[in-house]
């Protein structure tokens, strides 16, 4: 009754039996001396591993009459016998205090087992936990030790409940001993937890709307969908920017969609606009509440409210014609009882979801109007304002993403004309924007790409969060290069992790990265003049040699026209190092299969949240890799990480758009590099095999099933 103790499994009847059997003869003999701790008893500090002998006696229904038959016991199932004996005379007797320390003297002992048979007793066909073969469950087949003890129907069910927790003590007594002696492990673990904690990272906690505010040209739609990216991938959020802007282009030609569609004298257009936002509003709130419980919940309501309704109105009919259209009861056309805000007010049903609406929302009525279509929903709201006083940046912008735009898919040959229309687009909205200021709002003011920030009632873990991201993000763009290290002599033997040399393949690799890094990526394609470049490397042998031909000259900064950058200056970062494998370090794939299989199944059905033993999972690789994605998102400079292949492909999956439950399966072969350049709505990817000559396969093929 209390931790599943054997005692627990008898009956009303068995428990006065078995209580009776405390004179100082029996219980002298059970404990084997006069003091349990002595050597041969079976108190806690006593010897273990002897055996006992138990009287084991059979009674009736009022436990008067014994039948003595002589039952061997090892020391542990005895003393838990005993215990439990003990503890079902003192809960019969009112005193739980006793009980409560003899169950912490049992301790996992007794705990209950997850393969304990169900109070119907053992299957037909089992086998006793004493060796014979139970033919039913009448007990036939019983060992002679059992045959005649007179039991029936429930209580011979119940002996067969403590016979198993008998063998359950015995086998586990045997896995928990060490040295090959008697001497066993004992776990003092009364109250063990139950429920794991779960697999998942990132429980956001509760549900946020991310408003972008900003002119025209200013890199919002970037930091959206950047923003919403690393949140989805990083900390397990489900993410979705609303554009109203797609919403309007799938509502209007490109041709209706000029400079003059945003003047705001014209009341057409802004009427039209309005409109526009209202759908991606609509869809944003059903995105946040969709899921399954939630929708649930909704239905359930809304089929009370209309009874309501219905009875509202049948009852105003009957007594003076009314029908209800200014009751509590709610209209004539079936309004729901309840407000919408009340539908919604499930906060533990799904959270964890961040949307993004992204408009230029640049008046205060805008995000009044917002507020106002949130209001009563569980959420928080947050405004981010992208601010740019640089004419070269906001230039740049229109030329590298607004010409392009499907507005001006018309346009593609004339790109002057569209720099013009999109340029007038910016005065339209100059004329009627308002900064963000509002103290009662929640709010990030990011100025000229981060140089200057200024936040307002922002807190909590998940903001904070945002603020440190936007704060190193960019929209110049930039390119990382992606790299394995060469062939080492793990790999060669088709072992996992380990921290070998590199093969002579392994070295020929590395001086083709030495030659593609100082020619390709320390170089402007355009000038063919030197550029600052990075370096980066994990701590193990294999990465560090593989970029030991990497040259490291001194060049000047562009920016202060001083000798004083050094090129491809390398850094060691330990949380680039390779997933650690933990006890299967250093072991080939069939090996692992031969032995440990259950582990080997499990990673093959859940590969990104399966955790080695004793060593990390893709999961655990993300908690280190987070901070240097932060780094990374802060360069303007191309950046080389030589690394390997679990790590790798969680970067490349970041910038690739992938789901980083997909990130274990992806190919990065050896002798490749991998350059992506992540712009505003998707990534350029170009893969470079340095060495043709050179098998790419790097001996960690995994088996067929994987």
């Amino acid at each position: 009754e209390k931790r599943g103790s054997p005692a627990s499994f008898l009956g009303e009847e068995s428990r006065r039996g078995l209580a009776r059997m405390q004179d100082s003869q029996e219980m002298a003999a059970l404990s084997g001396g006069s003091n349990p701790g002595e050597p041969g008893g079976m108190g806690v500090g006593g010897s273990r591993g002897a055996s006992v002998r138990l009287e084991s006696h059979s009674f009736d229904a009022t436990g008067a009459n014994f039948n003595s038959e002589e039952l061997t016991l090892s020391s542990d199932s005895a003393h838990t016998s005993v215990s439990s004996s003990r503890a079902s005379s003192q809960r019969d007797d009112g005193d739980d205090e006793p009980l409560r320390s003899i169950e912490r003297e049992i301790g996992t002992q007794t705990s209950l087992n997850a393969n304990a048979v169900p109070v119907g007793g053992l299957a037909s066909g089992s086998v006793s936990p004493f060796g014979s073969p139970r033919a039913d469950g009448n007990g036939k087949g019983l060992p002679s030790h059992f045959e005649d003890l007179g039991l029936s129907g429930a209580e011979e069910r119940e002996r067969a409940l403590i016979e198993e927790r008998v063998r359950d003590s015995r086998s586990g007594s045997q896995t928990s001993s060490s040295g090959g002696d008697s001497e066993e492990f004992y776990v003092n673990n009364p109250t063990p937890q139950i429920i794991p904690p779960p697999v998942e990272t990132g429980a956001v906690g509760e549900k946020h709307v991310i408003v972008m505010v900003g002119l025209p040209a200013r890199g919002k739609t970037h930091m959206a969908r950047r923003l919403a990216r690393y949140l989805a991938f990083f900390h397990g959020a489900r993410t979705k920017v609303f554009n109203v802007g797609e919403y309007r282009r799938k509502n209007l030609s490109n041709k209706q969609c000029n400079s003059d569609f945003f003047d705001h004298n014209v009341e057409k257009n802004k009427q039209l606009r309005a409109s526009f936002a209202k759908m991606a509003m609509d869809d944003m709130i059903q995105f946040l509440f969709e899921d399954r419980a939630q929708q649930q919940i909704i239905k359930v309501e809304s089929m009370e409210n209309m009874s309501l309704n219905a009875m509202g109105a049948g009852m105003g009919g009957a007594s003076n014609g009314d029908n209800g259209s200014n009751g509590a009861m709610g209209g004539p056309h079936g309004q729901s009882l309840r407000s919408r805000s009340d539908f919604y007010q499930q906060k533990g049903v799904d959270s964890g979801k961040v949307a993004f609406f992204d408009a230029t929302n640049t008046t205060k009525a805008r995000r009044k109007w917002i507020c106002s279509q949130l209001e009563g929903l569980p959420l928080k709201i947050i405004f981010i304002e992208s601010i740019c006083t640089d004419e070269a940046t906001i230039e740049k912008n229109i030329w590298d993403s607004k010409v392009t735009l499907p507005d001006y898919e018309h346009l593609k040959k004339k790109r002057e004309k569209a720099y013009t229309d999109f340029k007038q687009r910016i005065a339209n909205y100059e004329k009627v924007y308002q900064k963000v200021d509002e103290d009662n709002l929640s709010w990030v003011k990011l100025i000229n790409n981060g140089q200057k920030v200024v936040i307002n009632r922002i807190h909590g873990f998940l903001p904070m969060k945002m603020v440190q991201f936007l704060t190193n993000i960019h929209a110049f763009p930039h390119s990382f290069f992606l790299s394995r290290h060469g062939q080492s002599e793990y790999n060669k033997s088709l072992k996992i992790g380990g921290d070998s040399d590199l093969t002579e393949l392994g070295e020929q690799y590395a001086l083709d990265l030495g030659k593609f890094a100082s020619e390709k990526i320390c170089v402007d394609e355009e000038t063919g003049e030197a550029k600052p470049a990075r370096l980066w490397t994990s701590s193990l042998v294999r990465t560090v040699q593989t970029a030991r031909h990497i040259p490291h000259p001194k060049i000047k900064h562009p920016e202060t026209g001083r000798n004083e950058w050094i090129q491809m200056d390398h850094r060691i970062y330990r949380s680039l190092d390779e997933l650690y494998a933990g006890v299967c370090d250093g072991m080939t794939y069939e090996e692992i299969e031969q032995m440990y299989p259950e582990d080997f199944q499990r990673r093959q059905e859940d590969k990104f949240n399966y955790r080695y033993p004793r060593g990390e999972s893709y999961l655990d690789i993300l908690s280190r890799l987070d901070p240097l994605v932060m780094e990374m998102e802060s360069y303007r400079e191309p950046l080389l990480i030589v690394g390997h292949q679990a790590v790798l492909r969680l970067l490349y999956g970041y910038f690739i758009g992938k789901k980083r439950e997909d990130c274990p399966r992806l190919s990065i072969p050896l002798n490749t590099v991998i350059k992506l350049t992540p712009r505003t709505y998707d990534c350029e990817e170009e893969r470079i095999c340095l060495s043709t000559q050179i098998s790419q396969d790097d001996g960690q093929a995994e088996p067929p099933s994987h």
